[in-house]
């Protein structure tokens, strides 16, 4: 390992420190690795002076889904460093760097791959597309009312249902809106695409989980009002005049580094599970 990126949420480190420390650690680890800092990953691949071997990304989930996005091409290895309020997504706290540094470097690491998604449609004869690692989800944009949503699957119809909205997640992103809505928890290796209904009109109503190479399009768009599309829970966006929206496997994996030992089943509990539990209350 010659170069790492490091990319940190800034209002995490308003003054420097975190930054301040990152340097200290790879000069005290070893001063041959060249480390380079970007504030910004919007045009990464235009930015970059050398590839990185590995990327560090220090933030919350929110700051890792990003990374994933804005480095899916480019196929480099992310490792995420917790700074934020839940962190599932990253591997450690930042309070453990200066050690997990050292296995890094040592190559104490394997590398994991999970799947993305690719959403498009046209809209003012533009095609407009998206990446996720999480979720892609369509809502009303209108408190109280729910919009009919017509399902294909590889072009063929599926189903019709009227709810709030929908949410098209991958294994990684079952853990995440896709659970607050109901939604099954799916291994995050696997290559699966699950569809869940919000707050659906019906309470037989389920989520239904489709294989990774299935193309996913929800229709009926054109004909509801306000439609809200947000991306790894990003500002909604409002999606107008579309028929439709497709979304698939995308070609490209975000590559997660993880330090030997990494157990993702005691992750899971402790960060998922347990703390939803410990949310109930004493009895």
């Amino acid at each position: 390992m010659k170069i790492v990126g490091v990319n940190i949420n800034k209002d995490k480190d308003c003054d420097g420190k975190i930054r301040n420390y990152i340097e200290n650690v790879f000069r005290e680890q070893n001063k041959r690795i060249k480390v380079q800092f970007y504030d910004s990953l919007i045009d990464f691949e235009k930015d970059f002076k050398d590839i990185p071997d590995i990327f560090i990304v220090l933030g919350g989930d929110g700051t890792i889904l990003n990374a994933a996005r804005k480095l899916a091409s480019s196929g480099i290895p992310i490792f995420g460093v917790n700074i934020g309020h839940l962190g599932f997504l990253t591997c450690i706290e930042i309070s453990e760097l200066k050690k997990s540094l050292n296995k890094i470097i040592n190559e104490n690491y394997y590398v994991e791959d999970r799947m993305m998604l690719k959403c498009t449609y046209v809209q003012n004869k533009m095609a407009k597309v998206f990446y996720s690692l999480n979720e892609i989800v369509l809502s009303t944009g209108i408190l109280g009312r729910i919009f009919k949503y017509r399902i294909k699957v590889n072009k063929s119809f599926y189903m019709d249902f009227k709810a709030d909205g929908v949410i098209i997640s991958t294994p990684t992103g079952s853990t995440a809106y896709n659970l607050s809505a109901g939604g099954p928890i799916i291994y995050p290796d696997l290559e699966l695409i699950s569809v869940t209904p919000l707050c659906p009109q019906g309470i037989n109503m389920r989520t239904s989980v489709f294989d990774g190479k299935s193309s996913i399009r929800v229709c009926n768009i054109r004909s509801n009002e306000s439609v809200m599309m947000s991306v790894d829970g990003q500002k909604p966006m409002e999606i107008y005049d579309v028929d439709c929206i497709e979304v698939s496997k995308l070609e490209y994996k975000c590559k997660l580094l993880k330090l030997n030992g990494y157990d993702y089943f005691d992750v899971l509990r402790k960060k998922i599970i347990l703390r939803t539990t410990e949310c109930e209350g004493d009895s």
